[in-house]
Parts: structure tokens; sequence; C-alpha cells
């Protein structure tokens, strides 16, 4: 009798402990975060859309100057932690891929003091040669909860705008919403 009670929690235990060891997932599968948060391949098929759109618009209205953008801080609106930076990293290589250059402007006071230390020293580095960005995207993610049918859902909603530095005017934008529903009965992660 006590044979099969130590076979069983043996057995017991085994099982618990193949239940609790990590199982790789698959990266290509959709996933929704327990928390409703947008997921890392949610962002990323975003950025890569709103890039692609872009291009596609550039390349129906193309500008004479050429196109070269600044990809301002993305702000976070919500009460979750994004991965703003993997949104705005997956944005640029869609833009370069479309032959759209993006420029950090946050690095601006970095280049000067090297181009301020090339002259010193005899280099060849030149401020003339910097170069400018002629539109600005500025991307904000918001959140909503509401109650439906007595469901909770929470919105997370990404805006984007390509605005012309020189004339103010919006020259592209997109709103993506990602909709998630709540546990019945149980209250939001925040």
């Amino acid at each position: 009798m006590n044979k099969n009670k130590i076979i069983l929690n043996l057995l017991s235990l085994l099982f618990l402990v193949s239940c609790m060891t990590p199982k790789p997932l698959d990266p290509n599968k959709p996933l929704i975060a327990d928390s409703k948060e947008l997921t890392r391949q949610e962002l990323e098929m975003a950025a890569i859309k709103i890039g692609n759109e872009i291009v596609v618009n550039f390349n129906r209205k193309p500008n004479s100057n050429g196109v070269a953008v600044a990809i301002l801080q993305t702000k976070n609106e919500t009460s979750e932690q994004i991965p703003v930076n993997l949104f705005e990293e997956t944005l640029v290589a869609t833009l370069l891929k479309g032959k759209i250059f993006t420029i950090r402007t946050d690095k601006r006071v970095e280049q000067l003091k090297e181009i301020e230390w090339s002259l010193k020293t005899g280099g060849k580095l030149s401020a003339a040669n910097l170069k400018y960005p002629n539109y600005f995207v500025r991307t904000t993610i918001s959140e909503t909860q509401f109650r439906s049918d007595g469901t909770w859902y929470i919105e997370q909603i990404l805006n984007l705008e390509l605005q012309s530095i020189e004339g103010g005017e919006i020259a592209f934008s997109s709103k993506d919403v990602y909709r998630k529903k709540t546990d019945k009965g149980k209250t939001l992660s925040w």
C-alpha cells in the first residue's frame, strides 16, 4: 500500500514538473498578452504596415526634395509598459527598405561635438554636411476601456502622423485600434 502511494506521489511530482517546464513558443503564432497590452508581434506588424503605407504614399506623391524623416519619441499614454523602441526600430527598418531615410535628431548634439572635434584636429567633418529631415513622425499609443453586454474591453490606439516640418501639413496619418476582451469578473491588470 505504501509502495503504491510512493509511486503515485512520484508520478504526480513528475507530472507537475513536466507541466512547469517552459515550452518554446512559435514566434510566428500571434499571442495576446495576459495584461491586455500590445504584444511585440502586434507592434512589429503595425510598424511594418504603417511603414509600407508611408512608402506607397511617397511613391504616389513624390517630394521633389526627397524624403527624410525624423522619428520622434513615441508617447506611451497607456498604463502598460509597452516597448515603444521596438515599434520605432521596426518602422525605421521598413522605411529604409522603401528608400526613405531616417535621421536621429536626438543625436544631433553628439554629432556636433564630433564635428567640432574634427575641426579642431584638422579633420574633414563639416556641419554643412549634416542632413536635415523634412518630415516628423509623431506616434502616440493611448488606451480606453469600456463595457459592452457585461464584458469589459480594453482598446489600445496607435496614432501616427507624418508632418511636414516646413509647411506643418500632415502628409500621412494612420490609426490602428487593438481591442482585447478582459476576463469576465476580473479587474484589469492596472
